[in-house]
């Protein structure tokens, strides 16, 4: 049963699977294992950004914390996530900072290539295509596209 799941997966053409899914395929044996697999792929695929800088390569999941001063992160190849939902969130304990994620190519939404978070709790989950086009998922409290 395990099996057909996999290959239901990858037949697929949007999804590609992670290391970690793979490790996790080709070594299941038990609840235990792909819990703590799954946790740690995770944990090293969150970037918590506190100054203005790069979106690493490999990361999925990027916190913009800085309640006075503006952070403004760039994410270089958006193709390079392709068929990975992709989150930007902003973590920021107050304030109004206006937070930005620019693409270097592609776009958030076909058009936008600057998100900007400007309240605590907004977020924007996407997923890109080979192109590094992006679909909105998820536009949580009022994340700005321009």
């Amino acid at each position: 049963m395990r099996s057909g799941f996999w290959n239901k997966i990858k037949a697929f053409g949007e999804i590609r699977l992670t290391a970690a899914a793979q490790l996790v395929r080709e070594n299941l044996t038990g609840a235990d294992t792909v819990v703590n697999l799954s946790i740690n792929s995770v944990i090293a695929r969150v970037q918590e950004l506190t100054v203005t800088g790069a979106v690493a390569p490999d990361v999925i999941f990027v916190e913009l914390n800085h309640a006075t001063v503006v952070i403004a992160a760039t994410l270089a190849d958006p193709a390079a996530h392709a068929g990975i939902v992709f989150v930007v969130k902003n973590t920021s304990a107050s304030g109004t900072a206006a937070h930005t994620v620019t693409l270097a190519t592609g776009t958030w939404d076909g058009t936008n290539n600057v998100a900007t978070l400007n309240a605590p709790d907004e977020q924007l989950a996407v997923i890109f295509d080979s192109n590094g086009k992006g679909i909105v998922l998820v536009n949580t409290g009022t994340v700005g596209l321009s």
